[in-house]
């Protein structure tokens, strides 16, 4: 079930990014580099594991916040008035830095350095409980996105990207 979970963030997660390749008018080049920082990262961690889940968070945090700082000050100069794809998608690269982290670790990867569940109780829920709550949160922003956008092509990427988020929620919590 884990693997098809993981594939079912995956899957969804690249074709959000080729979403970004086809809006030339709405993404620029940091929203490119964002969104494949990104699937590279959740690639890692669901596969490999050859950077540990703490340097992604660090990783994806400051490309989030950078690339909302950055659209706040300058926006894309040919995006259209009121496009929600610049938060949406750094609100998305928190969110997976986050889940990132929560993630349980590969039985391929390194063995996890984080405390087992069963010495802390009250401890073991928290994961699921910021899962839960980040997948809530998606689908009301991909709801709010949906309705918004009239283009099919923004319409996929909040799509698939909010699928892709709720697979990853749905891993922390199993």
């Amino acid at each position: 079930m884990s693997a098809l979970l993981h594939l079912g963030a995956l899957v969804p997660a690249a074709i959000g990014v080729g979403t970004l390749v086809g809006m030339r008018r709405d993404a620029g080049r940091a929203e490119l580099l964002a969104a494949a920082l990104m699937l590279v990262g959740m690639t890692d961690v669901m596969t490999v594991s050859l950077v540990p889940p703490v340097v992604w968070f660090a990783a994806l945090i400051a490309a989030g916040l950078a690339l909302a700082a950055g659209r706040r000050v300058s926006p894309v100069a040919t995006a259209r008035p009121g496009t929600m794809l610049s938060t949406h998608l750094a609100l998305g690269v928190i969110s997976t830095a986050a889940l990132i982290l929560l993630m349980p670790a590969m039985p391929s990867s390194a063995p996890a350095l984080l405390v087992s569940s069963h010495e802390h109780g009250a401890s073991s829920t928290m994961p699921q409980l910021v899962g839960a709550g980040l997948a809530l949160g998606t689908v009301a922003l991909d709801v709010v996105a949906l309705r918004a956008e009239r283009s099919w092509i923004h319409r996929l990427h909040h799509a698939t990207m909010a699928a892709s988020t709720i697979a990853m929620c749905a891993i922390v919590a199993t």
